[in-house]
């Protein structure tokens, strides 16, 4: 949750986020979905994602995977902004969740991590640091031009 959006909530709920994820294996079609949304803070902004994990169809011992997210936000004025905060955070997310999913599956295989787990943490919070920053600043820059043309209407 952004900064500025955690005034808005009591502090034990604000940086806490509930999740449902619902997943489909398909034995026959060797697929698996998976479908998350959050639970709560949904009137600030609702984040969906789905994944597809699937055979790689060019080398079977591969499995790719299709990632697709939504942002909504219904915030009066600065429900852009909103969204744009939440996909660029969900983007450093991912980056988060997909490095320590590799080393995992590496550990689990038996193959040495080309990265130390904190190595590569260090680096996606580093990433992940990078672009919150960055979208923070785009929302903020989003949210005063809302601002300012509500101002002009008045």
């Amino acid at each position: 949750m952004p900064r500025w959006a955690e005034r808005f909530f009591p502090a034990n709920v604000a940086h806490s986020v509930y999740i449902l994820e619902d997943s489909i294996v398909d034995p026959k079609n060797r697929t698996m979905t998976t479908f998350t949304w959050n639970i709560n803070h949904a009137r600030l902004m609702v984040v969906e994602e789905r994944c597809v994990y699937r055979v790689n169809p060019e080398n079977s011992n591969w499995t790719e995977v299709k990632r697709e997210a939504w942002v909504s936000s219904s915030l009066f004025g600065v429900s852009r902004a909103v969204q744009e905060f939440g996909l660029a955070r969900f983007k450093s997310n991912v980056t988060k969740s997909t490095k320590g999913f590799e080393y995992v599956l590496a550990k689990m295989q038996g193959e040495a991590p080309s990265k130390t787990l904190v190595e590569t943490a260090k680096e996606a919070t580093e990433k992940a640091k990078e672009t919150a920053l960055a979208a923070t600043e785009k929302a903020k820059d989003l949210a005063s031009k809302a601002a300012t043309k509500k101002k002009q209407y008045v």
